[in-house]
C-alpha cells in the first residue's frame, strides 16, 4: 500500500505499515488490487485496526 506521511502515527511516506481488519469490511467496501482508497485505522497496543475503508472515486 503506498501512502502519504501519517504525522499522526509517526510514519514517514510509504514506510510500510499493516492493518488489521474484519475481511467483511473489505468485502462490502468492494476493494481490489490497485484501487485508490481512504483509510480510517486506530493503534491498539502494537497494531493498526481498520476501523473505515472507503474506496475512491
Amino acid at each position: 500500500m503506498r501512502h502519504e506521511a501519517i504525522a499522526a502515527l509517526g510514519m514517514k511516506a510509504m514506510e510500510l505499515m499493516a492493518v488489521f481488519g474484519e475481511p467483511a469490511q473489505l468485502d462490502a467496501a468492494g476493494v481490489r488490487p490497485g484501487d485508490r482508497v481512504r483509510l480510517a485505522v486506530r493503534q491498539r497496543d502494537d497494531r493498526l485496526v481498520l476501523v473505515r475503508i472507503q474506496k475512491e472515486p
